[in-house]
């Protein structure tokens, strides 16, 4: 059983902020990892780049395989296109009304080398197309944020604090995910 928050605010690596609790909660140890993969990819980069994006399947499916492989695809197009050495991500999902579920997604990347979404935007909709399903990019779906920058920092976690909700979680078999995060380690000084 996931531990639920309530919390408006919550401190991960010394550092307090205001999450999006409103309504069902935040999972707890989701909204940390997904704060503790934006402090990371900051410790790596003084810029970073996040888009914001939805993920819709046709067909509801028991295991989280589909994210696997567009994970597989899409970061291997932008290793090769912009020549990243790390790619940050965040992907939750999610099955309330409909018979299938659907994803949020997250992708952080070095904002030195990308600062506009629009190339990358088409990228995954010809890979989620491909693989037979819907996408949905919301107005402002990017940040650029800048290592210290608190106010953008705090907004991108606000945005992204929305993939740890409570609500819809929970509607799989219990070897299935809930979410996922990248791996990235925090540098070391």
């Amino acid at each position: 059983m996931a531990y639920i928050i309530k919390d408006k605010a919550i401190t991960v690596n010394d550092k307090t902020w205001w999450v999006n609790s409103s309504g069902s909660g935040l999972i707890s140890h989701g909204i940390k990892a997904m704060i503790n993969q934006v402090d990371a990819i900051l410790s790596h980069h003084s810029k970073i780049h996040i888009i914001r994006f939805d993920l819709r399947v046709y067909e509801y499916t028991e295991n989280n395989g589909i994210m696997t492989v567009l994970n597989r695809r899409l970061h291997k197009w932008l290793k090769s296109k912009y020549d990243l050495k790390r790619i940050g991500f965040v992907w939750c999902r999610e099955l309330e009304t409909s018979k299938q579920q659907h994803y949020h997604y997250a992708l952080m990347i070095d904002g030195h080398k990308v600062k506009y979404p629009i190339t990358i935007n088409e990228k995954v909709k010809e890979i989620w197309r491909q693989l037979d399903g819907s996408e949905f990019f919301p107005k402002n779906c990017y940040y650029n944020i800048k290592r210290g920058d608190f106010k953008t920092i705090q907004a991108a976690i606000w945005r992204i604090s929305y993939l740890a909700k409570a609500r819809g979680k929970g509607y799989k078999p219990a070897q299935t995910k809930n979410y996922r995060t990248s791996l990235i380690k925090h540098r070391s000084v």
